[in-house]
């Protein structure tokens, strides 16, 4: 609706202006929590995966109440679970970030949870474990998609889904 993309709009900005800066991730949601919280007082919250990948292919990230990403490594999935509540649910929250090593050829899927929770006809979820059996094919990202379309049939979604894939070439 429009007071969430409001809310994502206003995020995006503070985020993006402390990117630039080369804030500390950590910092950076925590002073996102600090915003949300004193302005909308825990009536919205936000979930967010931020991620910085070096040109080594050292990636730091933190994962604020998001679908933890899927790393494919070869035919090796890797789901790293370092995770946080979302920004602006808590006042006082404190952030970790986690780290990964990215070799080359690794293949780095965020994604909604619309994609998870997407639902087929009986109302079970498409969920984690065919998420990362359709992202671990060498495919696009549009696989998934394919897949989640295939598990659905004909039930309409019932939220956005979203995917954004990172392909680490070195």
């Amino acid at each position: 609706g429009i007071s969430a993309a409001l809310l994502a709009s206003i995020l995006q900005g503070m985020i993006y202006s402390q990117l630039v800066a080369n804030m500390p991730l950590a910092d950076i949601v925590t002073s996102a929590n600090a915003f949300l919280c004193r302005k909308v007082m825990g009536q919205k919250y936000a979930t967010l995966l931020l991620c910085r990948l070096k040109a080594e292919g050292d990636m730091e990230y933190v994962n604020c109440g998001h679908v933890p990403p899927v790393l494919v490594d070869g035919q090796t999935i890797i789901r790293p679970q370092a995770s946080n509540v979302p920004v602006g649910l808590l006042a006082g929250a404190e952030f970790e970030c986690g780290a990964i090593k990215l070799p080359p050829g690794a293949r780095f899927v965020m994604v909604t949870d619309g994609v998870t929770e997407a639902e087929n006809a009986g109302g079970e979820f498409y969920g984690d474990e065919r998420l990362e059996q359709s992202a671990n094919s060498d495919a696009r990202f549009d696989t998934i998609f394919a897949s989640v379309k295939a598990f659905c049939g004909n039930t309409a979604l019932n939220d956005d889904c979203t995917i954004l894939e990172l392909r680490y070439k070195g």
